[in-house]
């Protein structure tokens, strides 16, 4: 069952795509739709989010999502944590990009990227159920994972990163 990058709604195979009952077809899912994450990163810590909505609800990851139309991964980003967590970022290094089989045959392109923030976190429950702060040696039992977190997860964990110049691509 594939869902759509909107809403969340399963969106079963019509003709020859997947096809949300309220967004039409979902052609993004045919290819390794692009998406960025940010590991917030504050006192050696990172912070990481359980969705709220399928697919995966109840998974923990990085907050993030979809890079939209015209957006750069770090412009999406950006995005993605104001949206999500209701803070504006500072990406402060590029973590890696990853490709992630998000469902049988579904794939997506995953740029992570560390940030930090001294705003307060104020999610947004349509996305987010809960949030922590999680140390290096900190994640959430490997089964609790959304796919591929656990290699994103490591990434971070182990400060394999380029560093980013401000103002970089955003």
């Amino acid at each position: 069952m594939e869902h759509c990058y909107d809403c969340g709604s399963p969106s079963p195979v019509v003709g020859d795509w997947p096809t949300c009952p309220q967004h039409g077809p979902r052609w993004k899912l045919r290819r390794n739709a692009p998406c960025s994450e940010v590991a917030l990163e504050r006192d050696g810590r990172v912070l990481m989010v359980r969705r709220a909505r399928d697919p995966f609800a109840g998974c923990w990851e990085f907050p993030g999502g979809y890079v939209d139309l015209g957006e750069t991964p770090m412009m999406a980003a950006v995005r993605e944590a104001r949206e999500e967590l209701g803070v504006d970022v500072e990406l402060t290094a590029a973590l890696g990009v990853f490709v992630v089989e998000w469902e049988p045959g579904e794939y997506v392109q995953v740029h992570l990227f560390a940030a930090r923030s001294d705003g307060e976190i104020v999610s947004d429950p349509s996305e987010i159920a809960e949030f922590r702060w999680c140390a290096a040696g900190d994640a959430p039992d490997v089964a609790l994972l959304s796919p591929g977190t656990a290699a994103r997860f490591e990434a971070w964990s182990t400060g394999a990163g380029v560093p980013l110049v401000p103002g970089q691509g955003a």
